[in-house]
């Protein structure tokens, strides 16, 4: 593993134990410090939570909980509370359940969000588990196969110094998980209104905002990326968005719809 690599590993790891340890100073940064970058997510984010906290949000893809990961900080700060959903058994064991592992109020649920209760695949890399990687896992085995086209993953696999095997075929692996359908994980919920709905599944996005029925759940707010999405899906998850109410809001490669 090259220096600069573990360097920041390590301080990732440093930045990781601090948040999930409650550290007062950690908190204290955010609650007291913090300003968000201009014209980002993090901004409206900041304003929203401040405005509306303690929000109730519902997370599909939240890998680790924290690194790239856009509202743990909110969580922490303004006291939110909701229901985290990661697929990886090793990313939900080794990270998700120990981020917020403190606070009662947030659930982390160890499955995939799919049309039934189950099994399902999920499409991963077979050489590595670290954040970089498992970030890239997806539902969609094209997402991965066009990081291995465009050179992402030889890049990535450099910088870690991990040994890739010989064939491309087999950087890829397929993993069966369990998977919660639409109904059984909104139920847990019981009667309380969803805020904020997060979503990061590496290209799966609108699919999982058409799998729940946003005329029932009515979230104010909807996160995603539309990086993966090609013009035509990009279009289309516009165009549904605003038949439900909503205002698409585009920063970078990250969108915010908002229903106020």
């Amino acid at each position: 593993m090259k220096l600069k690599y573990y360097l920041k590993k390590k301080y990732n790891e440093f930045r990781f134990n601090l948040c999930a340890n409650e550290n007062p100073l950690y908190l204290f940064f955010y609650k007291y410090l913090y300003r968000p970058p201009k014209n980002s997510l993090s901004e409206f984010l900041d304003k929203y939570s401040k405005e509306n906290a303690p929000l109730t949000f519902l997370q599909i893809g939240a890998n680790d909980g924290f690194i790239y990961d856009p509202i743990q900080k909110f969580i922490k700060r303004d006291n939110w509370k909701g229901i985290m959903l990661e697929p990886q058994p090793f990313v939900f064991k080794q990270y998700l359940t120990k981020i917020h592992g403190k606070r009662k109020e947030i659930l982390p649920i160890n499955a995939a969000f799919s049309t039934n209760d189950g099994k399902t695949l999920l499409y991963t890399l077979a050489f590595s588990k670290e954040r970089w990687a498992t970030g890239l896992s997806s539902f969609n085995k094209a997402v991965l196969l066009e990081k291995i086209k465009d050179g992402t993953i030889l890049k990535k696999a450099k910088k870690e110094g991990v040994s890739l095997p010989a064939n491309e075929k087999d950087w890829i692996k397929a993993i069966e998980i369990n998977s919660i359908s639409p109904n059984t994980l909104i139920s847990r919920f019981g009667k309380e209104k969803i805020n904020l709905l997060a979503i990061d599944t590496e290209g799966f996005d609108f699919e999982i905002i058409k799998m729940l029925d946003l005329s029932k759940i009515s979230p104010e707010v909807i996160i995603f990326e539309e990086i993966h999405f090609d013009q035509p899906t990009i279009n289309a998850c516009q165009a549904y968005l605003k038949n439900y109410g909503y205002t698409y809001n585009r920063i970078k490669k990250d969108v915010y719809a908002t229903k106020f």
